[in-house]
């Protein structure tokens, strides 16, 4: 196998791995794979600090680590409705 084709393979896996990732995020979480950068970057779409918050690891694992830790506690379980079905902040009561 050539290099480029060795490349493209890869390419093609990772951009599975942020796929994967990006399903497994339910919403709270943009997942993509850089090819020029040869990284997994993730922007989190939860409340935080005004600029965002933009997370990024040379392997999913790691990806998925960071994102554990910046999320809110029990983001992975459906208790927590998906970050798409709750109003925006402007609209939430007592806020502004």
């Amino acid at each position: 196998m050539l290099a480029d084709q060795t490349d493209a393979a890869a390419e093609v896996a990772a951009r599975r791995h942020a796929e994967e990732l990006q399903r497994r995020a339910r919403g709270w979480f943009v997942v993509m794979y850089s090819p020029y950068w040869r990284e997994y970057i993730a922007y989190y779409l939860g409340e935080c600090e005004q600029g965002g918050l933009t997370l990024r690891a040379p392997d999913p694992g790691q990806l998925w680590s960071l994102m554990d830790h910046v999320a809110p506690a029990d983001w992975q379980l459906n208790a927590l409705p998906l970050v798409a079905s709750r109003p925006p902040a402007s609209r939430r009561e007592g806020a502004g």
